[in-house]
C-alpha cells in the first residue's frame, strides 16, 4: 500500500510532499536513507524502484513533460508496476487539471492545496481509488469553478432570502430543480457544461523510433527496426453534449488495433480513420497508435516515413584514415519550413585518453565535446530551414582506422506542420448536440519528433 508521495525538481529539491500517515517519513529523511543504502541509485535516471528495507520500496518516475520527479514510498507490491503507473497517471492528471503542456515549480508550489486534494481523491485507504479525470474534476473543482459556485450560491441565497421563501432556500419541494437534476449523458463528461467561446483543437503527434545500419562495404543503409508511435490529443471546450465525427486520411497505413479513449468504444466499427464520440470536457488523448515501418513493402517507402532528417556518414577519410564526415539531408516541405532543436550526437567505442574528437569544418551550428572523449554533439540553431544539406567534417585524433570506423549517430529534433507518416485530419464535424447558431473554432496541429533514432 502507498505510504507517502513526494514531488521534486530534477536536482531532488523538494517541491511537494503528501504523507498518508503520521509515521510516514519526510522526503529529507527518505533521501538520507536512500543515499546511505543505495548511494548510486538516487542520481541514476534508469531506475524506478529501490528496496530500502524488508517491506519498504521507493518508486520513482521522471516526467517527460515536466522538469519534475515523482516519488512514492510503498510497502511491498505484488504488482511492482502499479505505483509506477499511478505516478505517471498522476503526472498526466496534473497536466489536465491545470490545463498546461508543462508545469512549473512555481505553479506546483502555489497550488499545493489543489494537489493534496487531488491525491486525497485518487488514494483511499492507501490504495488507488478514483483515477478518472472528469470524476476528479467534479470532486476537486478548479479555483475559478469554485469561485463561480460560491458566488452563484451566495447570489441565489440572497435573492431567495429576500423573497422570504424558506422552501426555496433549502431547495425542498421541487428536487428536480436542484443540482442533482443534472444527470450525465455519459460518465466521462461533466453535466451542464457551458462555454461562451466554443472551440476544439486536435493535435496529432508522431514519434520516430528507428535503428538504421550502414553496410561497411556498400555504404547502403538498411532498417534494423522502425516504428512510428502516434497519438491524437483532443482539447474540447464545447457546450452541451456534442457528438463529434473525426475523419483521418491514413495514406494507406495500417494502424492495427489502436488504443482508444472510452468515449469511442461504443461506436467504434474497426475503422480508426472514422471516429464518432461525445468528447470529455477539456484535454484528453483520443487515440494512441503504432505503425510498423518494417511491414512496408519497399525500402523507399520506409525511408520516406522516418521524417524530414536523413543522416549518413563516411569514415576512414584523409591521409591517415582518422577523419570522418557526417551528412544530413533535411528534406524540403511545403508544410514544415524549419526543424527545431536539431542535435546530432556522435559516439565512438571506448577510446584511450589521448584520443579526441576534433572538428575540421561545419556548415551549420556548432560542436560540443562531452565529458567522455568518445562522445560529441553537433548542435544546430533553434530553427534550421528545411531543404538544406548540412555537413560536418572532423577527425578522431590519435585513433586507429578501426576506432574511427565505430562511429554511430543519434538524431534528435522536432518539426511542426507535417507528420512522418503523412497522416492528416480530413475533417472534424459536429453531428449533433450543439446549437446551429454556434460556430465553434477548430484548430489542427501536426507535430513530429524523434525518440530512439540511431544510425550504426
Amino acid at each position: 500500500m502507498f505510504l507517502s508521495f513526494y514531488i521534486t525538481d530534477l536536482k531532488n529539491a523538494l517541491v511537494f510532499q503528501h504523507l498518508l500517515s503520521y509515521d510516514s517519513p519526510t522526503f529529507m529523511s527518505l533521501w538520507t536513507k536512500l543515499q546511505a543504502m543505495a548511494p548510486e541509485s538516487p542520481n541514476d535516471d534508469s531506475w524506478f524502484k529501490v528496496s530500502i528495507g524488508r517491506s519498504l520500496q521507493v518508486y520513482r518516475f521522471k516526467s517527460k513533460a515536466n522538469k519534475l520527479i515523482y516519488w512514492c514510498l510503498a510497502t511491498h507490491q505484488s504488482n511492482p508496476l502499479e505505483p509506477a503507473v499511478f505516478l505517471e497517471g498522476f503526472d498526466n492528471t496534473l497536466l489536465q487539471y491545470f490545463d498546461k503542456d508543462q508545469l512549473t515549480i512555481s505553479k506546483m508550489v502555489n497550488n499545493q492545496d489543489r494537489i493534496a486534494l487531488l491525491l486525497n481523491c485518487m488514494v483511499d485507504a492507501n490504495e488507488p481509488a478514483v483515477t478518472d479525470f472528469n470524476h476528479l474534476r467534479d470532486m476537486v473543482p478548479s479555483r475559478e469553478d469554485l469561485s463561480k459556485v460560491i458566488n452563484s450560491t451566495a447570489s441565489s441565497l440572497s435573492n431567495r432570502i429576500s423573497q422570504r421563501n424558506t422552501s426555496q432556500v433549502l431547495n425542498i419541494g421541487d428536487p428536480a430543480k436542484g443540482p442533482a437534476a443534472k444527470e450525465k449523458l455519459v460518465p466521462w463528461r461533466s453535466a451542464g457544461v457551458k462555454y461562451s467561446n466554443n472551440e476544439l483543437y486536435v493535435d496529432v503527434v508522431e514519434t520516430v523510433h528507428v535503428i538504421l545500419r550502414k553496410n561497411e562495404k556498400t555504404g547502403e543503409l538498411t532498417s534494423v527496426r522502425g516504428v512510428l508511435d502516434g497519438v491524437v490529443d483532443f482539447r474540447s471546450h464545447l457546450s452541451g453534449n456534442p457528438v463529434i465525427a473525426l475523419n483521418l486520411r491514413l495514406r494507406g497505413h495500417d494502424l492495427g488495433m489502436p488504443a482508444l479513449h472510452q468515449c469511442c468504444l461504443d461506436s467504434y466499427q474497426g475503422r480508426p480513420d472514422q471516429l464518432r464520440f461525445v468528447p470529455p470536457d477539456g484535454k484528453f488523448q483520443l487515440m494512441h497508435y503504432s505503425i510498423d515501418l518494417d511491414s512496408l513493402q519497399s525500402k523507399s517507402k520506409l525511408f520516406s516515413n522516418i521524417g524530414l532528417v536523413s543522416p549518413d556518414y563516411r569514415t576512414e577519410l584523409g591521409d591517415l584514415g582518422d577523419e570522418f564526415e557526417v551528412n544530413l539531408n533535411i528534406a524540403g516541405s511545403q508544410h514544415a519550413k524549419v526543424v527545431d532543436d536539431l542535435v546530432i550526437t556522435l559516439s565512438f567505442g571506448p577510446l584511450p585518453s589521448e584520443c579526441k574528437i576534433k572538428v575540421l569544418r561545419s556548415t551549420h551550428g556548432h560542436f560540443e565535446n562531452c565529458a567522455s572523449n568518445n562522445i560529441g554533439k553537433w548542435v544546430f540553431d533553434k530553427e534550421t530551414p528545411t531543404g538544406t544539406l548540412p555537413v560536418l567534417r572532423g577527425c578522431l585524433e590519435n585513433a586507429t582506422r578501426e576506432q574511427v570506423r565505430a562511429l554511430q549517430l543519434s538524431v534528435s529534433y522536432t518539426n511542426r506542420g507535417e507528420l512522418p507518416s503523412g497522416i492528416k485530419v480530413d475533417s472534424v464535424d459536429i453531428l449533433s448536440g450543439l446549437s446551429k447558431n454556434i460556430k465553434p473554432f477548430k484548430g489542427v496541429k501536426y507535430i513530429a519528433k524523434t525518440g530512439d533514432f540511431h544510425l550504426r
